[in-house]
């Protein structure tokens, strides 16, 4: 088949959240079908991608969308005052050209939106569309309305999530098929789109994550990762500083945080210290991974799959998780994970990991067998195809379960 893929985010390289899941989906096509990549991304993200992939890639369109941070402020202010949703910032002028030019100057069988919410562009009628579902997003915005303190927070939060949980579904009925990531995600919504086609598909692992790497584990070492300007990973882990990590150190002195990712906050790159090691961006997250004795996922807002977490788990790191945290994924506390939602609880967890290697070692043997096991690319590749095939009309009429790759939620 000839597929365009619309990406939200330059899919290459891999290093934030929705691009680690999206590229294992476009290498897959790659196997399968001719593809075409149309995504926002600066003149330097589609060089690298040029580079690497410019031959085996039919057309190759990057539109970038960088707009000052005073533009987008005043781009939030207008939507709330219009009674839209912030999200609606994401719609371009430029990306809508540049669809309407690659349909109309190429055939294709089939278009995969990365995300629903590029629905927000005028798509084409005529082609099948396929959108995957990284995070219900307006679930996202609900569950940061529940868990924000602040008093301006918290009414935005509300009245963002009754805005874009209207433009969300609207978005979703544009398309033939429907991709969520995890079961919880499916289940909520097979709800309010009871009529539509909707599978599931779990993010799979890359490859790099697998292979040993050459770097010495340091004691007493937990390690947090992710884009930390995205609101559900700093409010996880200003949780973890501010209410856990105190409760770890009365009881180990020496024990460090490794906060790995781009775009920490001013109030985070503020509590830097000889035991908080604030990274900012970092080229490989692998090494740094492999520093730590003891992986943390301390969120309590979120969506989706940890794609975080599938990586600690195919670089054998233990877990200790929120029970949001590793939400979706096959992991269950004391098997393969350590679960726990009170400060107190997570703190001794990752004390108890430091101390018994026995007990990490059983861990993450465990976990390794489930994400060997369970979140196969090639096995996500194959699923999808399905999935293509009869979004095209080239295959069994799907049901609400056909072609679902069973993922399993994580219990306390």
């Amino acid at each position: 088949m000839r597929i365009l893929m619309i990406f939200q985010f330059a899919p290459y390289p891999p290093i934030f959240g929705p691009e680690k899941r999206s590229f294992p989906f476009f290498q897959e096509n790659l196997k399968r079908h001719e593809v075409s990549v149309l995504a926002f991304g600066s003149p330097k993200e589609e060089r690298n991608f040029r580079a690497v992939y410019g031959d085996r890639v039919k057309n190759i369109v990057y539109v970038n969308h960088k707009r000052p941070r005073a533009i987008n402020f005043l781009l939030r202010i207008w939507f709330l005052f219009t009674g839209r949703s912030s999200f609606r910032r994401f719609y371009t002028r430029n990306m809508q050209e540049a669809i309407d030019k690659l349909v109309a100057e190429e055939k294709f069988d089939l278009i995969h939106c990365c995300t629903t919410l590029l629905a927000y562009h005028r798509l084409p009628k005529d082609i099948p569309l396929v959108a995957d579902m990284p995070n219900v997003e307006h679930d996202v915005l609900y569950r940061a309305y529940k868990q924000t303190k602040n008093i301006i927070r918290k009414p935005y939060y509300y009245w963002e999530y009754l805005r874009l949980r209207q433009e969300e579904l609207k978005c979703c009925e544009v398309f033939n098929a429907l991709i969520a990531t995890t079961q919880p995600d499916y289940k909520k919504f097979r709800a309010l789109l009871p009529h539509k086609k909707l599978s599931v598909i779990p993010s799979g692992v890359d490859n790099a994550f697998f292979e040993p790497q050459n770097v010495k584990e340091e004691p007493f070492t937990a390690v947090f990762a992710g884009l930390m300007s995205y609101y559900p990973n700093n409010h996880g882990i200003l949780f973890f500083l501010d209410e856990i990590f105190p409760l770890i150190l009365d009881k180990v002195p020496l024990a460090k945080i490794l906060v790995v990712g781009a775009e920490p906050p001013k109030k985070l790159q503020w509590r830097a210290s000889d035991n908080i090691v604030v990274t900012g961006f970092v080229d490989d997250v692998k090494p740094y991974f492999a520093r730590g004795q003891v992986f943390i996922i301390p969120l309590k807002i979120g969506g989706g799959i940890r794609g975080k977490a599938l990586e600690a788990m195919a670089m054998r790191r233990p877990i200790v998780s929120t029970s949001l945290g590793c939400e979706g994924i096959d992991l269950k506390h004391q098997d393969s994970a350590l679960f726990a939602d009170t400060p107190q609880d997570f703190a001794d967890a990752v004390i108890r990991l430091f101390n018994e290697p026995d007990l990490r070692k059983k861990l993450t043997d465990k976990a390794f067998k489930n994400v060997v096991e369970g979140y196969s690319c090639e096995a996500n590749g194959i699923a999808l195809n399905r999935i293509y095939q009869s979004a095209a009309g080239n295959g069994t009429p799907e049901t609400s379960h056909l072609y679902t790759v069973e993922t399993h939620d994580a219990k306390n």
